[in-house]
């Protein structure tokens, strides 16, 4: 039973860790961004150049960005929970400083959001991109 144990552990450590809530305020800000909610979506950013600074401003900036998205498909940087809990054990601070949340549909789009403390994060950049 212990061998089991440790098997687990050991596959848990090496698993990838999955940001949930960069992925839902990533996904939270598309809705409102298709809803045509620039109000919403503007307090889900970090409010700076590349997302704008006014709903307005995020407003023009999506119609030039913004496709039809369907799925979310992946998160980059990879970060094991064993990386996150040597994170831990050491000191330093665990969340990347920076997630890409990918998604598809009829183009590839990405959102990078970034810790702004606690257990809160803001989008900083979106846009379509190449695949």
């Amino acid at each position: 039973m212990l061998v089991f144990a440790g098997i687990g552990l050991f596959l848990w450590l090496k698993a990838e860790h999955v940001p949930t809530v960069p992925i839902q305020t990533a996904q939270q800000f598309i809705d409102y961004l298709h809803a045509n909610n620039y109000e919403s979506a503007i307090a889900l950013t970090m409010r700076h150049a590349y997302v704008g600074t006014t709903p307005q401003e995020l407003a023009a900036i999506s119609r030039r960005q913004l496709c039809r998205v369907t799925q979310m498909v992946g998160t980059f940087p990879f970060q094991s929970n064993g990386n996150r809990l040597r994170r831990w054990f050491s000191g330093r601070e665990v969340e990347m400083p920076e997630v890409h949340v990918e998604f598809v549909g009829e183009c590839l789009f990405r959102v990078t959001l970034r810790p702004v403390g606690g257990d809160q994060w803001k989008v900083f950049n979106f846009g379509s991109h190449a695949g």
